[in-house]
């Protein structure tokens, strides 16, 4: 049975204003198509038809009828992991979650869902010529990810040198049954805990990054799906015009040449 797509699109999107003067960031439109439409029609191509969609900022904007919807009140005041939280009913059997400011091609989603292991995320090795195209400084922006025989031992923190970085995590993940279990581990110990992450930030405020490292301290394997490219995310106004120039649509879905 094809996996459950959950897609976070709680956010505001406050640096692509004007754009999101009237709409969520993952209605913003890329190639004549809004970011979350795109995503489902990925997920319908690889035959998952179970769509999942989880509001905050202007969820009016979110009407179509092929998913199903949470909603995450306190979106302004909380992360991707709450947002995904809200949809704790669905978190069961195997589930991709994906970030809703994202584009990927269809060979990225498909070697994701190809993936056996129980946690599974994307990771891009071909990085650093699109953050160089994004930022004067990669560093400014990039997280730390380290790898060793495949698996992450080290995901979202702040690195000190570009060395620090094997890749980037984009945001586009899969979790077995039992990666839900350990996810949900994590979860608990962390709002036991009651802040996260080196500078002891609110619980609220958890990244997914937190919550995945969290989970390979526990001893838990997280294997990267490795990518070369193949996906965009917009974050910004910059972001949004560098994805209107190298994307195109087609039949197969989007392809992106950056």
């Amino acid at each position: 049975m094809a996996p459950r797509l959950v897609i976070l699109a709680a956010g505001e999107g406050s640096r692509l204003r004007p754009l999101t003067d009237h709409r969520p960031k993952a209605m913003i439109e890329i190639s004549g198509k809004p970011l979350v439409e795109w995503q489902i029609e990925c997920a319908e191509r690889l035959g998952m038809k179970d769509v999942v969609v989880v509001t905050g900022y202007r969820a009016d904007a979110f009407k179509d009828g092929r998913c199903r919807y949470y909603h995450n009140s306190q979106y302004a005041e909380t992360n991707m992991v709450e947002t995904l939280w809200c949809a704790r009913p669905e978190l069961e059997e195997e589930v991709v979650v994906s970030y809703g400011d994202i584009l990927y091609q269809d060979d990225v989603l498909c070697a994701l869902v190809e993936s056996s292991a129980a946690i599974s995320v994307v990771v891009d090795l071909g990085w650093r010529p699109y953050w160089e195209a994004r930022f004067d400084d990669p560093l400014s922006d990039a997280e730390s990810l380290r790898l060793a025989d495949g698996a992450i031992l080290e995901i979202g923190q702040k690195p000190l040198a570009l060395d620090d970085i094997e890749g980037q995590y984009i945001g586009l993940m899969k979790f077995t049954g039992e990666g839900l279990e350990a996810l949900n581990r994590a979860y608990e110990s962390l709002k036991s805990a009651g802040v996260v992450g080196k500078e002891c930030r609110p619980f609220g405020k958890m990244y997914m990054t937190d919550l995945l490292q969290t989970t390979i301290e526990a001893g838990y394997e997280v294997r990267a799906v490795p990518t070369q490219r193949g996906w965009i995310e917009i974050d910004s106004f910059d972001d949004y015009l560098l994805a209107q120039r190298h994307t195109s649509a087609g039949p197969e879905g989007v392809r992106i040449s950056i």
